[in-house]
């Protein structure tokens, strides 16, 4: 069975951009569909992890102050327009939070409680106490007219003269979809099952994000950036927001040795290496002291998870990819009618990220896919899809049918990540990982099983995904924010201070650089 539908805006994923965009592009008049693999506002990434949003709240503040803690975190690898964007728009984003349900947790005269996060020299930090942002957006969505679409996982960008103009879709029971859409964007999040150790908040398969958009956007002629980056944690990720102190098997505090000044409030990066050296070392376990959760905080998740404890292990988990799909500040890329936004796209966090970034960032950048990409479907034409493209991405759906499990692959693909491309990296694991990643791409992909249909599409998005990162990796020939490498220990601005930029269709991954943008007007 085929079914078509025909929209203006066809918005890829089901969290807090996508949802952020989808009441956006409603409020603005147009049509809106929204298509989740998974159950809108319930999968990916965003319903366990929007709790944390950073902003410019404080008086004290400023907008220079705010953005030279960004570039720092960054290893100066942001693009300016992005950074500055999310800054100025950050108090309008949050009223936009409230206006549409969410709450944030409040001092007893009616101020919102404000924390300083890791990475940050001021609190800029704000605690949701809405228990799913990303379910509250949807159903204010809803409200505003998007039409949601679920169990279905969009598999093909349908292309018409460098401009996307629909997509092919299918369920898990093979029933396929082709969405006419004057407008595209991609909001799918990244790929928090790329390593084995993913963060226990989203550990559930529900919450599988697998490079889906990257995939999707690398086959239609979109960019990557910043792909070598990718962001662990130390878990769980209260300390830095309660004040906490972290002690080694000796009882020491080793953060006064690695970051004297910022200590446990340093960028997560500086804290994970840290965590990293202490445990390599072998003066595990690392325990948090838990303290400093006030009486407000601690009514409220995560606060009241640890509000009892004394003393709480800590571990290493993978958080997210800092790049993806290269933007500018209205959320388009370099495909004409192509939008994305949140953990999708890339650009804005560069290295590393800021705790409380990543929430702003969907609202921001998902507010702003929404808007401009139902501005253009409005004054676009419908184009006609080609059925010949059709026909080809049925073909290719169908001949999924061989007998290897998908997740014996994706298990093999995540240990290989931990292993050859973890925290710290060299040449030599890296390029037998890209030679480990392009053996299972062209010689068990094909034999996948499809009485799974979604998993076998995720283990192959996955491996692409994770070839990507490992030949960015090899490619950035330096140390720098969550880019590790033991065979070139040193930042070199000379030659490094760009994005590495992947590129390539049909199964190709080119790689290359491209400048960093500058400030709107420079």
């Amino acid at each position: 069975m085929i079914e078509t539908i025909n929209t203006d805006v066809l918005i890829i994923g089901g969290g807090g951009a996508a949802t952020r965009a989808a009441i956006e592009a409603a409020v603005s008049g147009a049509r809106v569909d929204l298509v989740d693999k998974g159950v809108c506002g319930e999968s990916g990434s965003s319903p366990r992890c929007l709790r944390g949003f950073a902003g410019m709240f404080d008086k004290q503040d400023s907008p220079e102050r705010f953005l030279e803690d960004w570039l720092r975190t960054s290893g100066f690898i942001s693009d300016r327009n992005l950074v500055w964007e999310a800054i100025i728009r950050s108090r309008i984003a949050a009223d936009g939070l409230e206006d549409a349900g969410v709450e944030f947790v409040t001092n007893p005269d009616g101020t919102r409680v404000l924390y300083r996060g890791a990475g940050h020299t001021v609190a800029r930090g704000l605690t949701a106490k809405t228990p799913n942002t990303a379910a509250q957006l949807r159903k204010e969505a809803e409200r505003r007219g998007a039409i949601v679409h679920e169990g279905i996982m969009i598999t093909k960008l349908l292309e018409r003269q460098n401009r996307v103009v629909g997509a092919v879709g299918v369920s898990g029971n093979r029933d396929l979809f082709v969405f006419s859409a004057k407008a595209l964007i991609l909001a799918a999040g990244g790929a928090n099952r790329l390593y084995p150790n993913v963060a226990s908040q989203i550990g559930d398969p529900r919450y599988r994000t697998t490079g889906d958009s990257f995939c999707l956007a690398l086959e239609a002629g979109a960019p990557l950036i910043d792909m070598e980056f990718t962001q662990f944690r130390d878990s769980p990720p209260g300390a830095s927001r309660f004040g906490g102190k972290y002690f080694n098997r000796l009882g020491e505090r080793f953060m006064e040795s690695y970051e004297p000044q910022a200590l446990e409030k340093a960028p997560r990066n500086k804290v994970v290496a840290a965590i990293y050296r202490e445990l390599q070392a072998g003066r595990g376990p690392i325990m948090w002291e838990v303290g400093g959760i006030s009486e407000e905080l601690a009514k409220h998740p995560p606060g009241s998870l640890y509000a009892n404890h004394k003393w709480m292990e800590v571990n290493l988990d993978f958080q997210r990819l800092m790049g993806g799909v290269r933007i500018n500040e209205r959320a388009e890329t370099e495909v004409e009618h192509l939008f994305a936004a949140g953990e999708s796209s890339g650009g804005l966090h560069g290295g590393d990220r800021m705790q409380g970034d990543a929430f702003l960032e969907t609202q921001v950048f998902g507010s702003n896919a929404g808007r401009n990409a139902a501005a253009l479907a409005l004054t676009a034409q419908r184009e006609a899809i080609d059925p010949v493209l059709v026909e080809e991405e049925q073909a290719r759906l169908a001949a999924i049918s061989g007998s290897l499990d998908p997740l014996e692959v994706t298990r093999t693909i995540r240990e290989t990540m931990w292993e050859q491309v973890g925290i710290v990296r060299n040449g030599a694991l890296l390029s037998d990982a890209v030679s480990k990643f392009e053996h299972i791409r062209k010689k068990l992909i094909p034999r996948l099983a499809g009485d799974d249909l979604f998993a076998a599409l995720e283990a192959a998005n996955l491996c692409m995904t994770a070839q990507i990162v490992a030949k960015a990796a090899l490619f950035r020939e330096e140390s720098r924010s969550t880019q590790v490498r033991t065979d070139y220990p040193n930042t070199n601005d000379d030659n490094w201070l760009r994005h590495v930029c992947i590129t390539g269709r049909a199964g190709q991954v080119r790689v290359s650089t491209v400048p960093l943008a500058t400030m709107p007007g420079g």
